[in-house]
């Protein structure tokens, strides 16, 4: 149905099964995976699994397997990035897309630009650091040569990428020689993102397929235009090497110019790259576009890192910043006193304090380092102290890096502070002052506390539901039970391989969510119909029929006489009949558009569920 194999599926499960209890246990979109058992991991990666759930998209009648709700992932500045949270099935699904794209894709790009993403599907790496630190080296590598160079970036990325755009790419690159796939796949992925992405390409975190997506195919022509008018058009360059790390352009430059005489040059490419990008519906981020000198490369490089995730070092850190940590607090706390502590004072703070030219990590990595991996600087009475202090002073401080603050509290294991940050969370919830950031401390909290935190789950799920329910489904326990109803198991065993209905099904649940009312009517209408020829084969409801008889199902009379026993299932078919009937997806009449009710439509849908449930029930 999404156009993978087997062996690609098996390849993404193995992937992120083994990953470290400490990474999966980092992130919410991957700590699902820290719950299941050995037995889980090989059944929900072996063949039978595939077969069963994955290969004709059969998991999509799961609710809970199709949970996609709001993720509170931040931005270096503070603000929200706009990111989906997915059920770990649906996670699994999206990578294993993006995976068997990767396979047939055949890039367009010039062999002379390097091109890096967040994370590696030819080497199956699911973290992004090995890759950044890949892009980090390309950059220092060709730097020696050059006086300059150009650095852009682009606006809201990921949430502007075009779908439309995207799938006739890959299509156009990856059905070359032979189809590997087919019009209706490209269908089902394009909905399935859109769906992710809440009508959007999605924003997922620690998503491989995303970002190959969004870099290695979408940027794919737009870098090759940018690179042939550089050397069609730019004549006072020598040389030049162009790199991207997602959406971050690096432009190399040798020039016997200064680089004053350079500005007018760098306009042109920068408009023409604006130019670029606007036909496909991106637009540059000017703010952060620059032309320097290559010294200044290095502080670029630092403030466009990738993420906030930690990384292992293997250096004594500590003893090159003696005392660093606490005089970081120590001037944090002088900052909040001071009232004055904004995103950008917080990162000129840690610059200050874990800052050395002579080591090659980044202040963020040191800072990191300290947060995830030095317990015994973070249990140390003065350190304790202080963050009690900071928490005191003004909690709403946490705001500024939720994830990382809550965190460093939370290994303390200082009861204190721990107490003093939950009851300022419950102090907030109780003055009706909620907010993201209180979600996203929340959320940092419950992860590293397993979840261990009954009153904290009821605030959270009275301020966002959904988080709640992804809790309850697929943190709590094992994710695997959510494919276990039995109730819908029998419907799979009435569908067996009818790809059809799982398409109808899909299409229904997708506009459903989209609240197309009349469009999601259409498709569960003929979901339903299909289903009951399906039903009425498997039943045997005619012992001579060979397969399901799916002409004959649609019609008004052989619906009622399928279901005859079941009280009021005349008036339901007959109501679903002229539904159908008079909506405008389905019949040029289009009578539903003069006297449309969504709650009419919806009852319908609910009486011809009840029908089918009935009719199993008293078949077994």
């Amino acid at each position: 149905m999404f156009g993978f194999t087997y062996d690609t599926w098996n390849q993404i499960c193995q992937m992120y099964f083994k990953l470290s209890h400490g990474s999966k246990k980092a992130y919410l979109q991957w700590f699902p995976f820290s719950k299941i058992t050995k037995k889980d991991e090989e059944y929900i990666s072996s063949e039978e699994f595939f077969k069963k759930y994955i290969e004709n998209a059969a998991f999509v009648l799961f609710p809970e397997a199709m949970h996609q709700s709001e993720n509170f992932l931040q931005k270096g500045d503070g603000s929200f990035r706009d990111s989906s949270l997915l059920s770990p099935i649906l996670y699994l699904v999206i990578q294993s897309i993006g995976k068997e794209i990767s396979k047939y894709y055949q890039p367009a790009r010039n062999v002379s630009i390097n091109v890096y993403y967040a994370g590696n599907f030819e080497y199956m790496r699911a973290k992004y650091k090995k890759d950044y630190d890949e892009f980090y080296k390309s950059i220092n590598t060709y730097i020696s040569g050059c006086q300059y160079f150009i650095k852009t970036d682009i606006t809201n990325f990921f949430s502007n990428i075009n779908l439309d755009i995207l799938i006739k790419q890959i299509d156009k690159r990856s059905n070359v020689g032979e189809t590997h796939f087919t019009a209706t796949q490209f269908k089902m992925i394009k909905e399935l993102f859109l769906y992710c992405g809440d009508g959007k390409f999605p924003t997922i975190e620690n998503s491989i397929a995303s970002s190959y997506l969004a870099t290695v195919i979408y940027m794919d022509d737009i870098d090759n235009r940018i690179y042939q008018f550089i050397k069609d058009k730019i004549k006072v360059i020598t040389s030049f090497k162009i790199i991207r790390y997602v959406d971050d352009m690096y432009i190399l430059i040798d020039s016997k110019y200064s680089i004053d005489n350079l500005r007018d040059i760098y306009n042109q490419i920068r408009n023409e790259y604006s130019s670029i990008l606007k036909e496909y519906g991106l637009s540059l981020n000017t703010k952060k576009c620059c032309l320097k000198s290559t010294m200044e490369i290095k502080h670029e490089l630092i403030k466009s890192k990738y993420d906030e995730s930690f990384y292992e070092i293997y250096h004594d850190v500590e003893e090159l910043f003696d005392g660093g940590f606490q005089a970081f607090l120590d001037s944090l706390l002088l900052e909040l006193k001071k009232g004055c502590i904004d995103v950008e004072s917080y990162n000129d703070l840690l610059n200050q304090n874990f800052s050395r030219d002579e080591i090659e990590f980044t202040p963020i990595e040191i800072y990191n380092h300290y947060i995830y991996e030095c317990e015994d600087v973070l249990q140390d009475e003065k350190v304790i102290s202080t963050i009690c202090e900071i928490i005191k002073t003004d909690v709403s401080f946490l705001s500024l890096d939720p994830k990382r603050l809550t965190i460093m509290i939370m290994k303390t294991k200082s009861e204190k502070a721990i107490k003093t940050l939950l009851n300022q969370l419950f102090k907030r919830n109780r003055s009706g002052l909620w907010n993201s950031y209180d979600t996203s401390i929340a959320i940092s909290y419950l992860i590293q506390s397993e979840f261990r935190h009954i009153d904290l789950l009821e605030v959270l799920n009275k301020n966002s539901p959904k988080l709640k329910n992804y809790y309850f489904y697929c943190c709590e326990n094992s994710f695997l039970p959510i494919i276990r109803n039995d109730r819908i198991n029998k419907y799979l065993r009435i569908l067996d391989d009818d790809w059809i209905a799982f398409f109808l099904y899909f299409m229904y649940w997708v506009e459903r969510k989209r609240h197309n009312t009349l469009a999601e009517y259409a498709f569960y209408k003929n979901f339903f119909d299909r289903f009951t020829a399906d039903m009425a084969f498997f039943y045997k409801y005619d012992p001579n029929s060979k397969k399901p008889n799916y002409k004959s199902f649609y019609k008004e009379q052989a619906l009622k006489e399928f279901y005859k026993e079941i009280d009021k299932a005349d008036m339901i078919i007959k109501q679903a009949h002229s539904f159908r009937n008079a909506n405008p997806l389905a019949h040029a009449s289009a009578e539903l558009l003069n006297n449309f009710k969504t709650k009419d439509i919806k009852t319908s849908i609910e009486d011809l569920q009840s029908l089918i449930d009935f009719k199993i029930k008293h078949s077994s």
